[in-house]
């Protein structure tokens, strides 16, 4: 029972520490890649400013202690050799003497001096006045004579040691952290280098998803990121080439649908049509040569649902491809599409041009204007459910601007491209191809419960 609750007190922590983990690396993989850089090389020098100034630190101070005791070995040797020659003498009583006078001739080296016998008794003693500071501090070095009979043990001041020792740190620290910010100047700099054509490309990729494929990356150099920079290019000049083919052979099956519309309007008018109205004429003139009265009645409504026909076939070559287009232009044909599209599906349709004037414009412009409102109306209906349309042409300076909005149920329009693909409703993808071949933008503006607005912004040529 315990193993068991120390493996799954065990299989808990590798798990945290597994979280913590995942933590740490989204937390790295996050932060931007100067930050990356400017924090590895502030954590480097710091790594090895410390250790080299420990390394410094606990070099000289060995190397200064071993020094001190060296000089004051040395000091305190020549002291006990007058000590034994005022001993030999028998002037016992000139020790003292001799020892304050050595401790006053250098009050910086030695804190205490002590003479002692072979038996370790004090014969004389001389200490600072002043306080040497603690224990710690003092370091005690002893000098014996030659026949052993005198032992001096002197009193080293440490602490001039820790005065040097410090103020040796203090200017490397200095310097090493001048060498940091050098160091942290020189990573940003690197980080800029490297950094700003990424930024660069990032940017461009953005513009090339939006259609600009014309974008260029700046070549600075010939190294990995120049390289980068050239492939960039090379691709954005094969994706512009394709999009021009691709384009090339849009307008290619628009131009050839549209006149295979007019073929088919032209025959539906000028064929079955004609056929129609011959037979509707034929039912009337049957119709009033015969005498029996269901006979007439029949004949009345088949001559009805002819006339129908023919009225169905008229909308449809007008919708396929309105003559009034190439004959007046494209404020009128819009002006009478809205009053039969309210008129036949019962909901009200308004109309209003600003400075359009009666000027002719492109042809290509005119067919591609006509045709965002005709299926901007028709989506408005079918889709939306919408009671009231709204069209609105303002011919501008260098513009053409088409602007369509209906109060029907709306829908969120984010991302309207993908899920008007996803649900097969290809009308409005199908006009702003056609917008974007005339150089136009496109955009389409809804929300649940609020209506649908279609803006198409057409630029025109300067003589239009």
């Amino acid at each position: 029972m315990n193993g068991a609750m120390i493996g799954g007190v065990d299989s808990r922590n590798w798990r945290w520490l597994g979280g913590l983990g995942q933590r740490l690396n989204a937390l790295l993989l996050g932060v931007p890649v100067s930050v990356k850089v400017m924090g590895i090389a502030l954590g480097v020098t710091l790594l090895l400013g410390s250790g080299m100034l420990w390394q410094i630190h606990r070099t000289w101070h060995l190397h200064l202690l071993g020094g001190l005791r060296e000089e004051g070995g040395r000091a305190a040797a020549q002291v006990l050799n007058h000590c034994v020659r005022l001993s030999r003498s028998g002037t016992t009583n000139s020790l003292a003497e001799e020892l304050n006078h050595a401790l006053g001739e250098s009050p910086d080296d030695f804190v205490y001096l002590s003479l002692e016998d072979r038996g370790g008794t004090v014969v004389a003693e001389a200490r600072t006045s002043e306080k040497g500071g603690s224990r710690s501090r003092i370091l005690e070095q002893v000098a014996v004579s030659e026949d052993g009979a005198l032992r001096l043990r002197a009193g080293l001041r440490g602490d001039r040691v820790d005065q040097e020792v410090s103020w040796l740190t203090r200017r490397l620290a200095r310097v090493t952290g001048v060498i940091g910010l050098a160091g942290l100047a020189a990573a940003w700099w690197l980080t800029r280098i490297f950094a700003q054509p990424i930024e660069e490309l990032v940017n461009l990729t953005r513009a090339v998803k939006a259609g600009h494929y014309t974008a260029k990356a700046p070549v600075r150099a010939n190294d990995e990121v120049g390289e980068l920079a050239r492939a960039f290019n090379e691709m954005t000049e094969a994706v512009a080439e394709k999009e021009a083919a691709r384009q090339h052979l849009l307008r290619q099956v628009i131009r050839a649908g549209e006149e295979e519309r007019k073929r088919i309007a032209r025959e539906l008018h000028d064929h079955t049509g004609q056929a129609l109205t011959s037979q509707i004429a034929a039912l009337s003139a049957l119709e009033n040569r015969s005498r029996e009265e269901a006979l007439r009645v029949r004949l009345a409504e088949i001559r009805r649902q002819a006339e129908q026909t023919l009225a169905e076939v008229h909308d449809l070559a007008v919708a396929l491809r309105p003559s009034v287009l190439d004959d007046v232009g494209l404020k009128a044909a819009i002006g009478r599409h809205c009053r039969l599209f309210g008129e036949r599906l019962g909901v009200k349709t308004i109309f209003t041009d600003l400075d359009l004037g009666d000027q002719r414009l492109p042809a290509e412009v005119e067919l591609t204007v006509y045709r965002v409102v005709q299926e901007a109306l028709t989506n408005g209906v079918r889709h939306g459910r919408a009671e009231r349309l709204h069209v609105v042409l303002q011919r501008g300076r260098t513009g053409l601007l088409a602007v369509v909005w209906d109060n029907g149920q709306g829908f969120d329009s984010h991302d309207w491209q993908k899920r008007c693909a996803e649900g097969n409703h290809l009308g409005l993808l199908g006009i702003e191809e056609r917008v974007t071949l005339v150089g136009g933008s496109f955009c389409v503006d809804s929300q649940p419960g609020k209506g649908t607005t279609v803006i198409a912004d057409i630029p025109l040529p300067e003589a239009s």
